[in-house]
């Protein structure tokens, strides 16, 4: 299951988008900086390349729940307005119709503690 937070493929809801904001993201930005400190720069790359990965991933499917390719995560390019963009994009609410061809709805997705 850890193995599918660095995979693109998919959606996300925009409560799991903003749970890994809040509380997988600082974790794993204290371990890049706490790796790097520790261990050096190898290692610390390392663990700042997985973070990216996750971020990318995050991004994406959370652009694949509003109908969108992850190729927008482009739009970073454009300094300020890109991200601004982005961020917008991502706090909207999903689409229907138009991002069924990017797997179920997230919020029809099976759910780990119903029986």
């Amino acid at each position: 299951m850890l193995v599918r937070e660095f995979l693109t493929a998919g959606r996300i809801g925009r409560a799991g988008f903003w749970l890994r904001h809040l509380l997988a993201l600082p974790v794993a930005l204290f371990l890049c900086i706490g790796t790097e400190q520790l261990l050096g720069r190898g290692p610390g790359l390392v663990v700042s390349l997985l973070t990216t990965l996750f971020l990318v991933s995050t991004w994406g499917r959370r652009l694949h729940d509003r109908g969108r390719s992850a190729w927008w995560l482009l739009a970073v390019a454009i300094p300020v307005a890109g991200a601004l963009l982005l961020f917008i994009e991502c706090g909207l609410r999903g689409s229907r119709s138009e991002a069924e061809r990017f797997g179920p709805s997230p919020s029809l997705a099976p759910d780990y503690v119903t029986v």
